[in-house]
């Protein structure tokens, strides 16, 4: 039971728990003390009845290092039986009969440290019966409203530190389902994209084995890229740029002449990280919605840019006029991504379609610039 660590100044770390409680209670009711052997020797003073400065102190410390002695089972009973909406009458039982234990041990440890004394002489009263009694009635308000404070502030702070922790567990349990909404989503890719490239390999096969089984090779080596990040939620973008010419070189095969890729790749946004394998879908989304649609085939250019603390990436498509909405409807390639960008990023990102006057579809995304350890980085001079 640590509850009142937090009241004091920090203890050092190597210290047990139980030793710095014992030490916290310790100097709460030290410093009470003091201050209130300060205000009993003005009183006194002020009253015409003055004594020691060093006896009053020494005779209120001695008073409140007995409360300090009756705090720890307080707290014990406040962890053991702290009263709930459902669960109050039990615990208030115990509670009173607690405080009716708290002012019998106060009056006996009072009364065998012999710290009761005449007012006018300061002197020690004797253990008695009379003693006790006069102890209990010019004290009980105060061992009660004592009683009481610790108490509550006891089952506050023990309340607030299972607040904490329940907001902890809330906050972990949030970041494990947002991770495994984004592995999800990122199994949904694979299964996709390996159809469509068997879908290729399949219909190269009648007419053109070899590249065929080259396409088939390649296959293979784009998995191995794949299944390499396949934990990952973040790569880098170069990691990316690479396996976006790998599948490029695969779709080559595929269409021959009739795929023409132009990149304009910034330099300085390399090493952006960016949600894995999430821009090939993309660029298969803009050759299968655009340039397959077209008998000639036509072009498609991928650039990326670093600016403003953002990463910018443009995927232009030929395509026929009216292409974009079947893009934007083609469900997997689009509907994930912004389903991965959202749980990333939350509301710090913009995906945008244009559509072309000319044909084909423009993709524009934005997102923030995060450096390789995974935090924004400013701008290079």
């Amino acid at each position: 039971m640590h509850i009142l660590e937090k009241s004091a100044a920090p203890l050092p770390a190597d210290v047990p728990r139980p030793a710095r409680l014992v030490l916290t209670v310790l100097g709460v009711w030290l410093f009470l003390g003091l201050f209130m052997g300060v205000q009993f020797y003005l009183n006194a003073t002020a009253a015409g009845k003055p004594a020691s400065l060093g006896m009053a102190i020494w005779m209120s410390v001695q008073k409140y290092l007995i409360y300090a002695g009756l705090t720890l089972p307080v707290l014990w009973l406040c962890r053991r039986y702290p009263p709930t909406s459902k669960r109050w009458v039990l615990p208030l039982s115990v509670h009173l009969l607690g405080v009716t234990v708290f002012v019998a041990l106060y009056v006996a440890l009072r009364l065998l440290f012999r710290t009761v004394v005449d007012r006018n002489t300061l002197q020690p009263l004797p253990a008695s019966w009379e003693t006790a009694q006069s102890l209990v009635r010019s004290n009980l308000f105060e061992l009660f409203t004592m009683y009481a404070t610790i108490a509550i502030a006891a089952l506050a702070l023990q309340y607030y530190r299972q607040g904490r922790q329940r907001d902890l567990r809330e906050a972990e349990l949030k970041q494990k389902m947002a991770e495994y909404e984004l592995q999800v989503l990122k199994l949904q890719l694979h299964p996709h994209f390996l159809f469509n490239a068997m879908n290729g390999i399949s219909t190269l096969m009648s007419r053109d084995v070899k590249t065929a089984q080259v396409m088939l090779v390649r296959l293979s080596e784009l998995l191995r890229m794949a299944l390499s990040h396949s934990t990952a939620n973040e790569v880098s973008l170069r990691d990316e740029i690479e396996f976006v010419k790998a599948y490029l070189e695969i779709e080559r095969m595929r269409f021959g002449d009739r795929l023409r890729v132009e990149m304009k790749i910034d330099q300085a946004s390399l090493d952006a990280r960016v949600p894995n394998m999430m821009i090939q879908p993309l660029v298969e989304n803009g050759i299968h919605y655009g340039i397959a649609r077209i008998r000639s085939g036509g072009s498609l250019e991928l650039a990326t840019r670093r600016a403003d603390g953002r990463l910018r990436i443009v995927i232009v498509n030929d395509g026929p006029l009216g292409s974009l909405e079947k893009t934007h409807r083609s469900g997997v390639g689009l509907g994930n991504a912004r389903s991965r960008l959202v749980q990333l990023y939350g509301s710090a990102y913009e995906l945008r379609l244009l559509d072309r006057p000319q044909g084909g579809a423009e993709l524009h995304l934005d997102i923030p610039f995060r450096g390789p350890e995974g935090g924004a980085a400013g701008e290079k001079s």
